[in-house]
């Protein structure tokens, strides 16, 4: 039988014969120097709808009765506890939309439609920094979208102007944003650089060109290098590249090729989404013919593959599906078990409270997640008519905070330390040991006196893992995508 041996990943075909391994297939992985086997019954098992846990609880349990009134509260009670600050801010429009996209996106050409969001998202500013003590430190900052650099060069100043008015920013804090190399001009960077980013994250998803076209996005290996190879030059610290998998018409040999392009560019830090295919919940997906997705087995090869590759290149495999060099901040994070995960994914900046900005805007503050209007007319006329778009939001309780606890753990450490746990962990978490059994049995946990640990194999099953802590999930929501 014809293996194919790409560094500790081994892939084995199905062939006619009658052997073992023919009617068997595996997939081998080798993960924090340990080698790991999966099976095609380990995977049908395991692999089926699951949140991704960016929050907890996940946003489909919030009330849309937590109302602005609500929030303001939040946001004076917050400044007595005195925590360090996150900013966010939404910028959603695109000049076109990809067709695999799960953001919030206005997609449109006419850039005129800029002007009037920003000055309404700047009225936003200034009434939620009214409530905030001036004395509280902002030690991250990110812009996202949808294209943040869809505003032009006096919009972004104009923006970053009102942020320094109406904070104080810590001179160590990360400024970030989300480029898109096929439109940011090399004037849009240095302005960027002088206005203070030092971090800079590229969606690039495939090189292949097959890919590209079915996934509505048409981005040449020539301009993404050119865009992360200005930003070296101007002095961004950090420059990150976005990779999806599980594309249509993607296969591993094409996959393979796309991440030996992406090493030769050098990225000190890589995301590699999982394609989250529902188009039930997003119409445009519809665009794609399920018939060109590779199935779960196939995704799972290509995932495996990256990880081998960028393991052999130097990269550490955090978490879900992150990957960032030797002596990178967020290892260190990681190490010292103070690494964080949000809506803008792993990172090093714990125990803030998230001010969101804008459209659809996801915040968190003081225990309670806030989200402002999902649509661009109503975000726009709430802030223009009452100061505040609020729609959505959950202040969580005493058990909510536990499981968020619980949850946050497994996704950025892979263990859980019981000796941290507020309260006897084996008594508050009885039924969910118990349940726990049956993953160790299958070798995705280890179930210790002090200890839970998410054995290698366990990587690729964190999102079944969390799913045994969420005390508002259920079998059969069609509310979120497979786990594989």
């Amino acid at each position: 039988m014809p293996d194919r041996h790409l560094g500790k990943v081994v892939f084995m075909d199905f062939c006619e014969g009658d052997c073992y391994e023919c009617a068997h297939p595996m997939i081998h992985a080798t993960i924090e120097g340990q080698r790991v086997e999966l099976s095609p019954e380990l995977v049908e098992k395991y692999n089926r709808p699951g949140p991704r846990y960016t929050s907890y609880p996940t946003a489909p349990t919030w009330s849309e009765n937590f109302s602005s009134a609500d929030y303001q509260k939040q946001l004076e009670t917050s400044n007595t506890k005195h925590l360090p600050l996150s900013l966010y801010f939404h910028i959603p429009f695109c000049e076109e939309r990809c067709t695999f996209c799960a953001c919030s996106v206005v997609a449109t050409k006419k850039h005129a439609v800029a002007e009037p969001y920003l000055n309404i998202l700047l009225g936003e500013v200034d009434r939620v920094a009214s409530y905030i003590d001036r004395s509280r430190l902002v030690e991250q900052i990110h812009l996202g979208g949808g294209t943040p650099t869809y505003l032009d060069c006096g919009q972004l100043e104009s923006l970053v102007g009102a942020i320094h008015k109406n904070f104080s920013i810590s001179k160590n804090a990360e400024i970030s944003i989300e480029i898109d190399p096929r439109v940011t001009t090399d004037a849009q960077l240095t302005t960027l650089r002088k206005l203070g980013f030092n971090r800079t994250s590229l969606g690039l998803q495939d090189f292949d060109a097959e890919v590209q076209d079915a996934s509505g996005r048409i981005q040449t290996e020539n301009e993404t290098r050119h865009a992360i190879e200005t930003c070296r030059a101007l002095g961004f610290s950090s420059v990150n590249v976005d990779l999806v998998y599980g594309l249509p018409r993607q296969t591993p040999e094409k996959f393979q090729s796309t991440l030996k392009k992406v090493l030769s560019l050098n990225p000190d830090r890589i995301a590699l989404f999982n394609f989250a295919y529902v188009p039930w919940l997003h119409a445009h997906q519809r665009k794609i013919s399920e018939g060109d997705l590779p199935g779960g087995w196939t995704k799972l090869e290509m995932f495996c593959t990256a990880i081998d590759i960028f393991q052999n290149a130097g990269y550490d495999f955090i978490g879900l599906d992150h990957f960032a060099k030797q002596g990178d901040e967020l290892l260190k994070a990681r190490r010292e078990g103070t690494m964080y995960r949000n809506f803008q994914g792993y990172t090093t900046k714990a125990q803030c409270d998230m001010l969101a900005f804008g459209v659809t805007a996801i915040g968190y503050v003081d225990g309670a997640f806030v989200q402002n209007a999902k649509k661009l007319k109503d975000y726009e006329d709430a802030i223009s008519q009452k100061g505040w778009a609020t729609c959505h939001g959950m202040k969580l309780s005493g058990d909510d905070l536990k499981r968020q606890w619980v949850i946050r753990e497994i996704f950025c450490h892979q263990k859980i330390d019981k000796k941290k746990f507020d309260g006897d962990f084996d008594l508050y978490f009885e039924k969910e040991i118990k349940s726990l059994e049956v993953l160790e049995q299958d070798g995705i946990v280890a179930l210790g006196r002090d200890q839970i640990t998410i054995t290698p194999l366990g990587r690729f099953f964190l999102r079944n893992v969390g799913m045994v802590f969420d005390a508002y999930f259920k079998e059969g929501q069609k509310k979120f995508s497979k786990i594989i």
